[in-house]
């Protein structure tokens, strides 16, 4: 096993022809859902196939059970021909996964695969990250990406995969392109170390199993969706108490506006006095309002992959995020 902050073993850059499976490790997906995703990678010049999309569902988990999902998730994996397994839709179960992976068989493969996803699958990058060192990425689920959708995801999905030069600093959305959210410092400074995280939630849900995140030299990215600030409270606390957050070098929140308040006239505090109430006092950069995670903009980030980000407060206040290095190596 590894550490996040250990060397990670990089996926070969997407060429034309490579093969793209799509998988559901967690919430049910009709293979029409994903149509506009497979013609946006088949635009690419890339191979698409739904043979590891899991039929049916039960309740609101893909497939007939836990073990089948987990075999398509390993299968995609382990093929010799998939170059990038793309999860359809985030929602629950993956966690239930990580014990049924036949983690040994895919260390023996000794080819990585570029997974991509957000908010459950934060359950298979943590758990990657640790058994198997890959680099893996932090972005759009394949059912939710638009046709009329931002450039700023589709665009960012296409360099983050096919490229094998560091990104530098990711472009931060405008007014123009219907982005409201502004970029908050809650504290000051540079951080420089490679990303993990995911969504807030299931970080947390890990905390105690052998995938936790370990934050230590690491630039710690989070976001969530629908939780009241007393929630992320809540996750937030557990996370320091746990340890989970030691030695981490910065956090990065994603913008979570369902997040901000409380969904009702209860007392409340607001979302960034919790981040400033819990984080403030780790005496390491923290920012708000990166187009992460449940969001219409969406970087691709590479989990395990260098980044600095540096924020300044004051009168001009202002934040940026550099990818220092890429998650790809050159195809070969």
């Amino acid at each position: 096993m590894t550490t996040e902050t250990g060397a990670r073993v990089r996926p070969a850059a997407l060429v034309p022809g490579d093969l793209v499976a799509f998988v559901a490790p967690s919430r049910p997906v009709e293979p029409e859902a994903i149509n506009f995703a497979a013609r946006l990678l088949e635009g690419w010049g890339l191979r698409t196939t739904t043979r590891w999309l899991v039929p049916g569902g039960r309740g609101y988990l893909a497939g007939e059970s836990d073990r089948a999902r987990a075999r398509a998730i390993e299968e995609a994996l382990a093929d010799p021909d998939v170059a990038m397994a793309w999860c359809a839709r985030g929602g629950y179960g993956a966690g239930r996964l990580l014990p049924l992976i036949d983690w040994d068989r895919l260390r023996g493969t000794g080819r990585p695969v570029a997974l991509v996803g957000y908010s459950d699958v934060t359950a298979l990058h943590l758990a990657i990250a640790r058994e198997l060192g890959w680099t893996t990425f932090h972005g759009p689920v394949a059912a939710l990406v638009k046709a009329d959708g931002p450039g700023v995801t589709t665009g960012g999905l296409h360099r983050a995969l096919t490229g094998v030069e560091a990104p530098g600093r990711l472009p931060v959305p405008g007014e123009a392109d219907g982005w409201a959210p502004l970029v908050r410092v809650v504290r000051p400074g540079r951080a420089t170390g490679p990303l993990t995280g995911g969504n807030l939630a299931l970080v947390a849900s890990l905390v105690g199993t052998p995938w936790a995140m370990r934050g230590k030299g690491c630039l710690v990215v989070l976001e969530d969706v629908g939780e009241a600030p007393y929630r992320v409270d809540r996750l937030l606390t557990q996370l320091r108490q746990s340890g989970a957050l030691d030695g981490c070098v910065g956090i990065a929140f994603g913008s979570s506006p369902t997040c901000e308040r409380a969904p009702d006239d209860r007392p409340s505090l607001d979302l960034l006095s919790v981040l400033d109430d819990l984080l403030g006092d780790l005496g390491v950069p923290v920012t708000y309002g990166w187009p992460i995670g449940h969001t219409a903009h969406q970087w691709t980030l590479p989990f395990g992959a260098r980044a600095t980000m540096e924020a300044r407060s004051g009168d001009f206040a202002e934040a940026w995020l550099s990818i220092d290095e890429t998650g790809m190596e050159a195809a070969r």
